[in-house]
């Protein structure tokens, strides 16, 4: 059964209900945006979206500040049986995220993500994952086939910023071996079983040890066709 997890949803919109000006506060050394989330947790945010964007960036790929927002998913945007717990609009150059309130109830009425319970910990990789997306976004060569580049990249980064503990507790979880080499990385797999991709993506990309980065630069300038 797939478990609760992120989809990046690019071309997606959601309702949203317009936010007061002074709501609206920009996270130190990323300038990102946010908006309507409590004080705790906007503290949250930036740490984890300003994580996936120091990793990305010590592995090469630039970060510009380009009005980025992130904010709270609105209520109600679950489809089928599998609720959406966040996703990265790339045209709107927003992310919307569940409150961590909202995916701690989902993960009990749904399948949990990576079959772990929801911790503050695990919902700010969540975050990471999405930002990730959105930092791909700036940096796809024109013409490169997104999705699962992109969807490699994020659980990459989703995982890597991971306590070691969390992160340990997935992998030996899922006795999935990494990618073997470009190829295998479908996105077929992904829309399957997204746990098993990310741990495969992440295994895959340790592997690569230093050449780490210049696969990372691959995917970005030539994609994936899969």
């Amino acid at each position: 059964m797939r478990n609760l997890l992120f989809a990046i949803a690019a071309m997606v919109l959601f309702p949203i209900a317009a936010m007061a000006a002074d709501d609206s506060v920009r996270c130190p050394g990323t300038d990102i945006q946010l908006a309507g989330w409590s004080t705790t947790e906007r503290d949250r945010v930036c740490t984890a979206s300003a994580a996936a964007i120091a990793f990305l960036q010590a592995a090469g790929v630039p970060y510009h500040a380009d009005d980025l927002t992130i904010q709270p998913m609105p209520l109600g945007s679950e489809r089928d049986d599998q609720p959406v717990i966040g996703c990265c609009d790339v045209l709107r150059n927003e992310i919307l995220i569940m409150t961590y309130d909202e995916a701690v109830a989902a993960s009990r009425k749904f399948p949990p993500a990576f079959d772990m319970p929801m911790s503050p910990a695990l919902w700010e990789s969540f975050i990471s994952h999405e930002t990730a997306h959105a930092v791909a976004e700036q940096n796809f060569a024109v013409g490169a086939a997104h999705s699962s580049a992109s969807e490699y990249i994020a659980a990459v980064v989703q995982l890597a910023t991971l306590p070691d503990d969390l992160r340990n507790a997935i992998l030996d979880h899922y006795h999935a071996q990494g990618f073997a080499d470009a190829r295998e990385v479908s996105i077929r797999l992904y829309e399957i079983n997204p746990a098993v991709f990310a741990v495969m993506a992440y295994r895959h990309y340790v592997a690569l040890g230093d050449r780490g980065p210049a696969f990372i630069a691959r995917l970005l300038r030539e994609g994936l066709d899969q």
